[in-house]
């Protein structure tokens, strides 16, 4: 994985590029929290990104509705269509996740 950073008038924007496996979970985790905690407003761009696998996609899934929670939520774009409805699923029925407040980063 591999990821640029760039901001735009308080938006930043984050170019994912290769593949977001089990590998990266600590250093996509602290992406994701930056994503959610320092810019106006958050862009995550996956074009280029070749692989994501389910414990990435727990993580994007998390990101998201944390950021929805906060009234902020994160931006993002050229996901595969396959994995939109299990990311973008705030109160999805996997274990260990609750449809509360509880959960924050």
């Amino acid at each position: 994985m591999n990821v640029s950073f760039e901001e735009l008038e308080n938006i930043g924007i984050f170019t994912f590029r290769g593949e977001l496996t089990t590998k990266q979970e600590d250093d996509l985790k602290m992406l994701l929290m930056k994503a959610i905690h320092s810019s106006d407003r958050s862009v995550l761009n996956f074009r280029k990104v070749t692989k994501i696998d389910i414990t990435c996609r727990e993580l994007l899934r998390k990101a998201y509705c944390t950021s929805v929670r906060l009234k902020n939520p994160i931006i993002m774009t050229e996901i595969p269509k396959s994995y939109l409805p299990e990311i973008l699923n705030c109160c999805a029925n996997s274990p260990g996740y609750s449809c509360t407040e509880n959960e924050s980063w």
